[in-house]
């Protein structure tokens, strides 16, 4: 598990990854802030985007605290 450690240090700390995430993210809110409540399945998507997103960080910082990462490893 040391080794997804690394990884995910590596993916938490690459600025383009964490930039696509954050945009897919608001993307999704935006939506949902915006759409029509008639519209069911748009808005089951937006909130499964949102949750998935979520849960890659929360997966990232697992890795993370179930491993020892060294200080600041390579750029995935």
């Amino acid at each position: 598990m040391a080794d997804f450690a690394q990884l995910a240090q590596s993916l938490k700390d690459n600025e383009a990854f964490d930039a696509a995430l954050t945009t897919i993210r608001k993307d999704a809110l935006e939506a949902l802030a915006t759409m029509e409540h008639a519209e069911e399945a748009a808005f089951h998507k937006a909130q499964a985007t949102i949750a998935v997103v979520d849960e890659i960080r929360g997966n990232l910082d697992a890795f993370i605290r179930g491993g020892k990462v060294p200080a600041k490893p390579g750029i995935a």
